[in-house]
C-alpha cells in the first residue's frame, strides 16, 4: 500500500518536473528491491515485481517526458544504476530494461554521450559478482560499439583520443571480472592503438592540448594499474602487452 501511495504521488510532477519523478520511482523501486532481498520468511516476495513495475514506469516517463539531451543522459545513467543496485528482478526482467537503456543510449544524439552510456550497458549486460544475469557477448557487442564510434570521432578530432582511454578502464575492469569474451589480446590491441592516436595528436592546438594531456595522464595511470598487475596476478595479466 505504501509503495501505491507513492507512486500515486510521484506521478503529480510527471508534467512539470520528469526527472525528479523519475528519479523518486528509481528510489522507490530501490527500496522495494532491499526488502524484497533482505525478507527472510517470504513476507516481502512480492515485492520484487513492485520494483520491477516501479522501474517500468520510470522508463515510460523517460520515453514520454524527457527530450533535453543532458537530461536524457542523466536519466539514463540513473536508470542504469537503479538496474546495477537491484539484486531482486528475475532475469527476463532485468533484460527487458537494461536492453531497453541501450536503445536508449544508442539514440543519444552527440558521439561522446552515446559512447559514455553504451559503455555503462557493457557493465549492465555484465556485471559481474553475484547476480545471476551475465550476457558476455552483448557486454562485448556494446565495447565493440564504443570502439566504433570512438575511431569516428578521433577521425575527427584527434583530441578525442581520451575516449579510448576510457574504453581501456573498462576492458580493463570487465577483464578482471573474469568476462570470457574479453582477452589480453583485446587489451594489448587497443593500448597499441592509444599509442598510435596519442603520437598523432601532436597536432592538436588551443584547448585540445589540455584535452590531449589529460587523456596522456589517464592513460599512464592504467597502465601503471596493469604493470602492478602483472607483479600481482601473472597468471591473469602476464601476457598483457604494454609496449606494442
Amino acid at each position: 500500500a505504501v509503495f501505491v501511495f507513492l507512486q500515486t504521488a510521484v506521478s503529480m510532477l510527471s508534467k512539470t518536473r520528469p526527472e525528479l519523478e523519475i528519479k523518486m520511482n528509481l528510489d522507490a523501486a530501490l527500496a522495494a528491491d532491499q526488502l524484497t532481498t533482505s525478507d527472510t520468511d517470504g513476507k516481502a516476495s512480492n515485492l520484487s515485481q513492485v520494483s520491477y513495475e516501479l522501474l517500468s514506469q520510470a522508463f515510460i516517463l523517460y520515453e514520454e517526458e524527457v527530450s533535453d539531451s543532458k537530461m536524457q543522459q542523466r536519466c539514463i545513467m540513473n536508470m542504469a544504476g537503479a538496474l546495477q543496485a537491484c539484486d531482486s528482478l528475475s532475469d527476463t526482467d532485468y533484460q527487458s530494461l537494461i536492453t531497453k537503456i541501450a536503445q536508449y543510449s544508442a539514440r543519444m544524439v552527440k558521439k561522446q554521450d552515446q559512447c559514455k552510456l553504451v559503455a555503462a550497458c557493457a557493465h549492465l549486460f555484465y556485471p559481474g559478482g553475484s547476480k545471476s544475469y551475465q550476457n558476455a557477448q552483448r557486454s562485448l557487442e556494446c565495447l565493440q560499439r564504443c570502439l566504433k564510434i570512438a575511431d569516428g570521432c578521433t577521425s575527427s578530432s584527434p583530441a578525442n583520443v581520451f575516449m579510448f582511454v576510457d574504453l581501456l578502464e573498462d576492458y580493463v575492469e570487465f577483464f578482471e571480472k573474469d568476462n570470457p569474451s574479453i582477452s589480453a589480446a583485446y587489451i594489448s590491441g587497443l593500448i597499441a592503438l592509444i599509442r598510435e592516436h596519442l603520437d598523432n595528436a601532436h597536432v592538436v592546438q588551443g584547448p585540445e592540448v589540455a584535452v590531449v594531456a589529460e587523456a596522456k595522464a589517464h592513460f599512464a595511470e592504467i597502465l601503471q594499474y596493469i604493470r602492478r598487475k602483472k607483479t600481482d596476478d601473472k597468471e591473469r595479466f602476464g601476457s598483457v602487452n604494454l609496449e606494442s
